[in-house]
C-alpha cells in the first residue's frame, strides 16, 4: 500500500483525516483523538510522508484515489491545508462516498486569484520555489513559511518529521493545485469551511470557497494555519458538522 493509515477508537461513524504538507499523520491531528470515544478516526498518512515508499513529486489526484479508498462504504471527511485540497479532489471523485466534507485552510489559490493577499502569497510560493535551493530544507522550510507570511521560527536542524517532510513538500507546486468545486457544491452532503484567522490570503480563500459551497466560513483562532490544533473548539464544531449529516 503507497499509503498508511492509523485507527483511533472504533465505534460510531467513521471520520478520515488527511494531513497538509509538513504537520504527517498523527501529528497533524493529535488533538482530535479525544474524537474516538464517539468515532471511529482513520488518520491517513499520505504518498511519500512517514514510512511510506518514497515519491518523485506530490500527486493529489493519486493521493484522492487513496482517499476514496479509505472511505470504504461511507465516511466522514476532514482534510487540512494541503489535506484539504486532497479531500476536496476524493469527494468531487465519489460524492456517494462522503457523509460530510471539512476543509482547514486548503491552498485553493486559483479560486481566489482576484483578490491581492491570494495574489501576492501565490507569487510569493512561486518565486521561493524557482529560487530556492531545495537541498537546503531549513532553507527551504524558513522560505515557504515566509512566502505564506506565517511568523513561525524553525529550529535548525529541523526535527527528524519536519526534515522528513521537507523532502516531499519540495515537489509540491501549492499555488497552483485545483479542486472541483462544482461537483463538490452540487452533492448533498453538509460541507464545514474553517480558517484560522492569521492570514489575509487564507481568510479570503477560505471565504471564497464558503460562498461557493453556500455554507458560512468559520474563524477558530489560536492555532494558526493548523486549526485543528485548537483542540476542543474545533471538536464540538466537528462533531456539530457530523451530526447535522
Amino acid at each position: 500500500m503507497s499509503y498508511a493509515v492509523e485507527n483511533w477508537g472504533g465505534g460510531g461513524d467513521r471520520i478520515v483525516l488527511v494531513h497538509g504538507s509538513l504537520g504527517v499523520g498523527a501529528a497533524a491531528f493529535g488533538e482530535q483523538k479525544p474524537l474516538a470515544e464517539s468515532f471511529a478516526l482513520a488518520v491517513m498518512t499520505r504518498r511519500g510522508y512517514g514510512d511510506t515508499p518514497p515519491i518523485d513529486a506530490v500527486d493529489v489526484l493519486c493521493d484522492a484515489a487513496d482517499v476514496v479508498e479509505l472511505l470504504g462504504d461511507g465516511a466522514h471527511l476532514v482534510g487540512t491545508s494541503m489535506g484539504g485540497i486532497v479531500a476536496m479532489n476524493a469527494a468531487g471523485r465519489r460524492p456517494d462516498l462522503v457523509r460530510s466534507l471539512t476543509v482547514i485552510e486548503p491552498p485553493a489559490f486559483a479560486l481566489a486569484s482576484d483578490l491581492a493577499p491570494v495574489r501576492r502569497v501565490a507569487e510569493a510560493m512561486r518565486k521561493h520555489w524557482a529560487t530556492a535551493d531545495r537541498t537546503k530544507r531549513h532553507a527551504f522550510v524558513t522560505g515557504f513559511l515566509a512566502a505564506l507570511e506565517m511568523n513561525m521560527p524553525m529550529p535548525d536542524p529541523l526535527p527528524p518529521p519536519v526534515n522528513a517532510a521537507a523532502g516531499v513538500l519540495v515537489t509540491e507546486r501549492p499555488w497552483s493545485v485545483d479542486v472541483p468545486v462544482g461537483a463538490v457544491a452540487d452533492a448533498g452532503f453538509p460541507k464545514l469551511v474553517i480558517t484560522g484567522g492569521w492570514s489575509e490570503a487564507f481568510d479570503g480563500i477560505s471565504g471564497r470557497l464558503a460562498d461557493l459551497f453556500n455554507v458560512e466560513c468559520h474563524c477558530l483562532q489560536g492555532a494558526g494555519h493548523a486549526v485543528q490544533k485548537v483542540g476542543e473548539p474545533f471538536n464540538a464544531l466537528l462533531r456539530r458538522h457530523i451530526a447535522s449529516a
